[in-house]
């Protein structure tokens, strides 16, 4: 409950930035979309490095000390109001991003040492329901300071708030593992060893390195796709002329992945990969060519909203069922090295979505949410590909 509370109070805090941010960026001090894609692109790009380093330091120092010194430096992304030069604010932006990746995969890892193995897909989904839930407050005070005319630096300011106390949660936080977990840890002990000793054939071992290195490329694949939600804030605020309603995209997309995460990890799917493919990636090909023919043949609001809404089931299907994935398929000691790999394919998809989202948005808004509907849909077919070949491994 701590854990899943930090992460509750810390998107509270930087989705407000999230929200905000690109409007600050292009609207008021009228920059470019690409330098706002581009500093999206860095975020991700050299987060992926910053994800597998936090992920090794986590085995190696502790998963609380790595996830809370992470934590506690996200503030820099509040910061970054202070600075009316879009070189200071941009690069605390990117300071803060890069720390939230670095505690990411500790964080995921620790959540799994001290819940039981039983429960780990209603365990992340509530963990993303109270992520995303954070994330929507984020969205509504937004949208209410902004229609009382408060700056949207102030607004960006006031977030260092929650993520304070997202760190004191995260401190409260306990370390000692689960009983089934470490029992779990016991068995995978023994089996190392027969493997060891050659009295154990070595084929499952293989089949979940085969699985997880398809699952890392498949998430790559669709980082490429997975552009910040910044993209639709801004086509729907220039469209419909209102800052506000495409704040309010923001606070769909959240609301929807919180409710998805939730429910979809309640329901504890017996085949984790098809739900992956079929309701994360595939749904998120069709939201995408949602918004983009939202835009190219002026549907309106409505079909703006639905293409967010779709995005963010996808999103909640995603984030719970990709490290649940992960572990089941990494051995514990090398847990949160897993997650850091996790959390760094989707990173390095993330750097090229953005530079590439941000240089087609800038010529043709409808060819770039084309190219992250086509992304999408080849990363749901590699998971299929895999689903069908491990049927027959197995």
């Amino acid at each position: 409950m701590l854990i899943s509370l930090s992460a509750f109070f810390a998107d509270m805090g930087y989705q407000a930035v999230t929200a905000v941010f690109p409007l600050l960026i292009v609207i008021e001090l009228k920059e470019p979309v690409y330098v706002y894609g581009l500093l999206l692109a860095l975020s991700y790009g050299v987060g992926s490095v910053f994800s597998l380093f936090g992920g090794r330091l986590g085995d190696k120092h502790g998963k609380k000390k790595i996830s809370l010194i992470g934590n506690l430096l996200i503030p820099l992304m509040s910061l970054s109001a202070l600075f009316p030069n879009v070189f200071l604010l941009g690069a605390l932006f990117v300071f803060g991003w890069w720390a939230r990746y670095f505690r990411t995969p500790a964080r995921r890892a620790w959540l799994v040492e001290v819940s039981s193995p039983l429960y780990r897909s209603k365990i992340f989904g509530f963990l993303h329901a109270l992520d995303v839930g954070g994330g929507m407050i984020a969205v509504v005070y937004s949208v209410i300071l902004v229609l009382f005319k408060v700056p949207l630096r102030d607004i960006v300011l006031i977030t260092i708030i929650p993520l304070i106390i997202s760190s004191v949660s995260l401190a409260l936080a306990r370390t000692k593992p689960n009983e089934d977990f470490v029992l779990m840890q016991q068995q995978q002990a023994v089996e190392s060893e027969k493997e060891d000793s050659g009295s154990h054939k070595n084929e499952p071992r293989d089949v979940n390195a085969y699985v997880f290195r398809a699952l890392l490329i498949s998430a790559t694949l669709f980082g490429f796709s997975y552009y910040a939600l910044g993209f639709p804030i801004v086509t729907v605020a220039r469209s419909q002329n209102s800052a506000v309603l495409g704040i309010i995209t923001f606070g769909i997309y959240l609301g929807v992945s919180a409710a998805a995460g939730y429910l979809l990890g309640s329901i504890r799917s017996k085949t984790p990969f098809r739900t992956l493919w079929s309701l994360g990636y595939l749904v998120a090909a069709i939201s995408s060519l949602v918004i983009g023919s939202s835009y190219a043949f002026h549907y309106g609001l409505g079909l703006y909203y639905v293409g967010a809404a779709g995005l963010g089931f996808a999103t909640g299907s995603i984030e719970t069922f990709e490290p649940v994935l992960t572990s089941t398929l990494v051995k514990s000691k090398k847990l949160s090295s897993g997650m850091g790999w996790l959390s760094s394919s989707r990173a390095l998809g993330l750097f090229v979505s953005n530079i590439a989202m941000g240089i087609l948005f800038t010529f043709s808004e409808f060819d770039s949410y084309l190219y992250a509907a086509v992304t999408a849909f080849a990363a749901a077919m590699i998971l299929l590909a895999v689903e069908m070949k491990v049927r027959r491994l197995r």
